[in-house]
């Protein structure tokens, strides 16, 4: 594009001639809209097969899984070998959620968790407001693979300590999560 301003021109991906997105831009958006879906779509399916998430609502989702999802605080993990076994081909993914929040938010988690409440909710700037990490829910079709998300989960917080919620701790193998030791975190 022509800059008559006398800044540098930013590349916006649209074509000179008609202001509408190039086919690159166009075939990205498409890309990503596509991976959104699939992973929406086996989020919910993962929520659907856990009791604890059965009586929610169509309208929660944005919060439970859309903000969660754009904020690239979902990690979806499959079975190892699929394709030798057809067991863990047939098993559903299992889903971590999880947040890196502020110290404000980090208050909102524990007083939502003193007070019973599941899922803790979030607000869509809440979800990498910050360094104090979350892990708010493993879905998972056996505490051997909810278990399995949590070790593999020290690698997505690095040295950040990990403060765990209470249904999580309920659905992995006790003498695993004893075994993680510090920085890991698991009093609210």
């Amino acid at each position: 594009m022509k800059n008559t301003s006398g800044t540098k021109a930013q590349d916006t991906g649209l074509t000179e001639a008609s202001q509408l997105p190039s086919s690159e831009v166009i075939a990205k958006v498409a890309e990503v809209r596509a991976k959104v879906q699939s992973t929406f779509g086996q989020v919910v399916l993962a929520m659907a097969a856990v009791a604890r998430y059965r009586h929610m609502m169509l309208s929660e989702l944005q919060q439970l899984v859309i903000d969660p999802l754009i904020k690239d605080r979902i990690v979806i993990a499959f079975p190892a070998s699929p394709d030798k076994d057809v067991t863990a081909a047939a098993a559903p993914a299992t889903i971590a959620i999880w947040a890196s929040v502020s110290e404000e938010a980090d208050k909102r988690i524990r007083e939502q968790i003193s007070a019973g409440v599941f899922p803790v909710r979030l607000r869509a700037e809440d979800w990498v407001s910050g360094e104090h990490v979350w892990l708010l829910d493993v879905i998972a079709p056996s505490e051997k693979m909810a278990t399995e998300v949590l070790k593999s989960f020290r690698r997505v917080a690095k040295k950040n300590e990990i403060n765990i919620h209470p249904v999580v701790r309920e659905l992995v193998d006790q003498q695993a999560l004893g075994q993680l030791g510090r920085p890991l975190r698991s009093n609210t």
